[in-house]
């Protein structure tokens, strides 16, 4: 969740530690993670409202810290405001922790007085967005463990089960079944060219990352992502409730409107929520409003456009906007648990319809060398 920013570089202190120190070994493990957003932004927002200082906040906050990336990163937050900066740019010369809206919300909180409470609310937003990832991350889990058991299965008896039977089945070659053969193939395939198939599997590993890592790799995989049936629709939804939410929370506070839809469409994760929140930001700078730019945006359901256009007509936008957010991620978990009861059944009897077709190519055969020999 973390955005890309150009708001500055890292402190003097930090670029030097981070230059001093040995590489990692375990780099996934170095990265900032939205817990460790969370567990900042509350503990925080506790030491605020009891009256600790905000540097002698951060200082106790980066003494507790276990894990050497956020302890690292607190004392520069801490070295920021000692300097004399705010607390919302000190943020931002952070990215890798703090998105654009972090900054933006904190900005406003410390105009207004109530840093605190948008601490609070934009705790409540990570742990919303966490929520909604983790049924995502249930939904998924499940196929994919049988998945791979499948095809540890289906590998064990090539590799292994069908070679004992080859001089057996060597007699009746001409009568053998066409799934066994395939099979056979296969298997006599396999024990020949492993090395050539791992070698092969480890380059496509390596082609597809560098796919992914690549912008026009990304893009047509998400298009092919957005055109799957089902698939296409909750991602998108996925990625509209998170900016309804963040819409939502930085216009309760008093981020004017364009700052708002700029910051939101720094999160958008897909193509075409982006070109939605760009149109939209056009709109508003022309003076039309975000209705002009709502009704030329297919994925956004037509209540949720008809409510967007009452509540900016009404003034009561950010309103509309945490209303529809709830509403939508409500409707998304319950379709997630009814995608993960749905998918469960059916990688069972794909699971047991594969191994019931291997058996039966080794069963059939068998039955003719009784029939036979008899």
């Amino acid at each position: 969740m973390a955005i890309e920013l150009d708001t500055g570089n890292d402190s003097p202190t930090g670029q030097a530690a981070r230059a001093s120190a040995k590489p990692p070994l375990f780099p996934w493990l170095q990265r900032i993670q939205v817990a460790d957003r969370i567990a900042f932004t509350e503990q925080l927002a506790l030491l605020l409202e009891t009256g600790v200082p905000l540097h002698t906040a951060l200082q106790e906050l980066q003494a507790q810290s276990r894990r050497p990336p956020v302890k690292a990163l607190l004392g520069e937050l801490r070295n920021d405001i000692l300097d004399g900066k705010p607390l919302s740019q000190a943020l931002a010369r952070q990215p890798e922790m703090f998105p654009t809206t972090y900054s933006h919300l904190v900005a406003a909180a410390e105009e207004g007085g109530f840093l605190p409470e948008v601490l609070e609310q934009l705790k409540d937003l990570d742990e919303k967005a966490q929520t909604l990832r983790v049924a995502l991350v249930s939904a998924l889990t499940y196929p994919i463990v049988l998945l791979g058991l499948s095809l540890v299965v289906v590998t064990f008896i090539l590799l292994w089960v069908f070679p004992r039977f080859a001089e057996l089945f060597a007699s009746i070659h001409d009568r053998l079944p066409f799934t066994t053969l395939i099979l056979m193939a296969l298997s006599d395939f396999l024990r020949q060219y492993w090395p050539f198939v791992i070698a092969g599997l480890g380059l496509l590993a390596l082609a597809a990352r560098r796919l992914v890592a690549s912008t026009d790799g990304r893009a047509a995989l998400e298009r092919a992502l957005m055109a799957t049936p089902l698939i296409g629709g909750l991602v998108m939804r996925i990625h509209m409730v998170r900016v309804f939410r963040i819409l939502a929370l930085s216009l309760t506070h008093g981020v004017p409107l364009l700052k708002a839809l700029a910051a939101a469409r720094e999160i958008a994760s897909t193509a075409a929520l982006r070109d939605a929140m760009e149109r939209m930001q056009a709109s508003v700078e022309e003076g039309r409003g975000l209705s002009a730019a709502l009704a030329d945006t297919e994925f956004i359901p037509p209540l949720a456009r008809e409510m967007l256009s009452t509540g900016e007509r009404s003034g009561h936008l950010a309103k509309v906007l945490d209303r529809l957010a709830g509403h939508y991620q409500t409707k998304l978990e319950q379709q997630l648990a009814t995608l993960a009861k749905i998918v469960e059944p059916v990688m069972l009897l794909f699971m047991g319809g594969l191994v019931a077709m291997i058996v039966s190519a080794l069963i059939l055969p068998i039955f003719k060398l009784s029939a036979a020999v008899h």
